[in-house]
Order: C-alpha cells, then structure tokens, then sequence
C-alpha cells in the first residue's frame, strides 16, 4: 500500500495553473440626471405713475396675472429701471403727466431701449390729438383714467 506522502510531486497529477480570462469592461459611466424644467421666464412690467393709488392698483392688477413688477413715480427712475431690466421688459404701463417729464418725452426716450416691450398710455384727458402723438411715438395701447383701468381689470 503507498502511503500519499510518499508519492512523488512528479507523478501526482497536477492541478493546471490558469490565469483568470481578461476581460475588458468599459469604464463605469455616471448615472445622468435629467436636466430640471426651466423655469419659465417671467415677464417683467414697470409701472410709471406718480400717483401712488393708480400706481398701486396696476401693480397688483399686473402681478395677478403673473407679472414681476417694478413702479416709479418719475420719468428718471423708470429709465434707471430699464437700464437695469433690459429686454425683460415685457410691459410698461406709463402715466402722460409725471413730474420730472411728460409721458410723451418718456415714451420717445424709451421706445428705442425696449423695442420688443408693450407700451401703454394712460391719461386723463381724452384728447384724439394726444392719442395720435402717442401711437406715432410708439405707443402699443392708449388708456383714459379711470374708466380705462376699469376695463384692464375685466381682462
């Protein structure tokens, strides 16, 4: 009987010494997350009226129907406004009577900077003469106080 120490290394069968296959594996990409939804964009209004109960009333009126809104009581601070706001300007609401400049100089002197923004004018006096002039200068819309503001609240 042989005893299993006694066998020799060479006549043992031998286990075959592999080498684990190599395999090529891309390297692990980073999960991609989604891009969120945009914000929408909102629309920026300026109010210019230095009457502070019609300037307040468009303010409110205009952020009801999702507007971000900026307000000035003088010519001066509403292209100040502009200069910050640029093309976000959607809409300006413009009083015809300020104290620092008409509303007809103001509107000449914004037209150029927001060209793409809705202008209207708001008045008291129900002057064609004045509603012409307005349009010609580059007025979108033509509003007489109050009853106008009446119907900008129905919309």
């Amino acid at each position: 009987m042989t005893n299993p120490d006694e066998i020799s290394s060479s006549s043992a069968p031998q286990a075959e010494e592999t080498t684990p296959p190599i395999v090529k594996t891309e390297p692990e990409t980073p999960a991609v997350t989604p891009p969120k939804p945009a914000t929408p964009p909102r629309f920026c209004a300026i109010v210019i009226d230095d009457e502070l109960a019609n300037r307040d009333f468009l303010m409110r009126l205009l952020q009801q129907a999702k507007f971000e809104v900026l307000g000035a009581a003088l010519g001066s601070k509403a292209l100040e406004i502009v200069g910050e706001q640029g093309s976000n300007i959607k809409l300006i609401m413009l009083d015809h009577q300020l104290p620092d400049q008409s509303g007809m100089e103001l509107l000449a002197a914004l037209r150029p900077l927001v060209p793409e923004a809705r202008i209207v004018m708001a008045t008291m006096h129900d002057e064609p003469g004045m509603m012409h002039k307005a349009f010609g200068g580059g007025c979108n819309a033509f509003l007489v106080k109050p009853h106008g503001f009446m119907e900008l609240f129905k919309l």
